[in-house]
């Protein structure tokens, strides 16, 4: 990572690292309280799966090709479609992992990308798929970071030649952190359901952070309470088939989160794709705070399931700009912004933000 990136991701320290500390603990206590109460109350059970199928990555030929790469000793999975010579499209997937990846809705962007001659690579990020598991140290911002940008190196993106980023929960916070911190590289990027990284503990940075963001920093058991499917994010048996060692990666990343900032005021160049559930207009308006253009859309459902995603991605993506549907807003502070995000919500919206220079 270069000095000026450095200099973007502050860690958390002083008296503001001590309380946080101690809201950790005493939010924590409070919440595996709640836990116990509970399950006393509804008589809890265990949820097992006792028959996990033999295989658990598969290698389908027909959605790519699987490769493997060692990063800075780290172990990658990623796999990759379209042809070799052509724009490069890295996608950040979620964590923990989920089979929507591959689904019908999204292979048909990735269909759609590689026949417009890009080169798409999908990134197992590390602790899901192939990828090499990590400690929450190996996960934390500054880290994660230098190892995808050392990845996007290999696969050839310089400033010449940038990458178009996707990220999805949590490959959408990294996409951020990227996206500031190697700015030249990008060429333009979509953050699925992912707020900003400084409004860490205004937004959860994944659905099932939501209402647990403090008991997540305590060791071991947020990833037995996961497993057991105690959080469903809002959707009933997302993760039913998960164990505990499923959940390890994901939490790793948001607990490093919690410890880094970006630079305050800093902004990012490239234009960007802010898409989230419809009645997250507020996330979005503050997110887009941090980019100087940005276009937000509002979808049913933020991830790579919804019907609503190719079609909002793909006029982002490789749309010429008379066939994009948008609608120009010239924005004059937070209220214009949040105004300009709320009134769309009951129609299909994609809302072209034009953010003024800070002086």
């Amino acid at each position: 990572m270069s000095a000026k990136s450095r200099k973007l991701l502050q860690v958390i320290s002083g008296w503001e690292a001590v309380e946080l500390v101690i809201r950790c603990i005493v939010l924590g206590i409070w919440q595996m309280i709640q836990i116990i109460v509970k399950r006393m109350w509804k008589g809890h059970r265990r949820k097992l799966r006792k028959n996990f199928p033999p295989v658990q990555l598969s290698v389908d030929s027909s959605i790519g090709t699987h490769c493997y790469i060692k990063i800075m000793g780290v172990k990658y999975h990623y796999v990759e479609s379209g042809p070799k010579s052509g724009p490069i499209v890295l996608i950040l997937s979620d964590a923990p992992e989920t089979e929507d990846l591959w689904g019908p809705t999204w292979t048909r962007v990735v269909k759609r990308l590689t026949e417009s001659g890009h080169h798409v690579v999908t990134l197992d990020l590390r602790g899901t798929g192939g990828s090499e598991g990590g400690s929450r140290s190996d996960l934390s911002p500054p880290r994660a970071v230098e190892e995808i940008s050392t990845l996007m190196d290999a696969l050839g993106v310089t400033e010449d030649k940038p990458a178009i980023l996707i990220g999805f929960g949590v490959g959408g916070m990294l996409t951020w952190y990227l996206a500031h911190c190697y700015g030249p590289l990008v060429k333009r990027f979509a953050v699925v359901g992912a707020p900003h990284p400084n409004l860490y503990w205004q937004y959860p940075p994944a659905a099932f952070a939501h209402h647990a963001l403090h008991f997540i920093q305590w060791p071991h058991f947020p990833e037995r309470w996961l497993a057991e499917g105690e959080i469903q994010g809002g959707e009933e048996g997302r993760w039913t088939s998960s164990r505990a060692c499923d959940w390890t990666g994901a939490l790793n990343y948001v607990r490093g989160a919690a410890w880094w900032r970006i630079k305050e005021g800093h902004r990012i160049d490239p234009p960007a794709l802010l898409i989230g559930a419809r009645d997250s207009a507020a996330q979005l308006v503050s997110s887009a705070q941090y980019c100087v253009s940005s276009t937000l859309r509002l979808v049913t459902k933020p991830d790579p399931s919804d019907i609503e995603l190719p079609a909002a991605m793909l006029d982002f993506l490789i749309a010429t700009p008379k066939d994009k549907p948008t609608e120009e807003v010239t924005s004059r502070g937070l209220v214009g912004r949040m105004l300009g995000a709320v009134a769309g919500r009951g129609r299909e919206l994609t809302a072209k933000l034009v953010l003024p220079a800070q002086g």
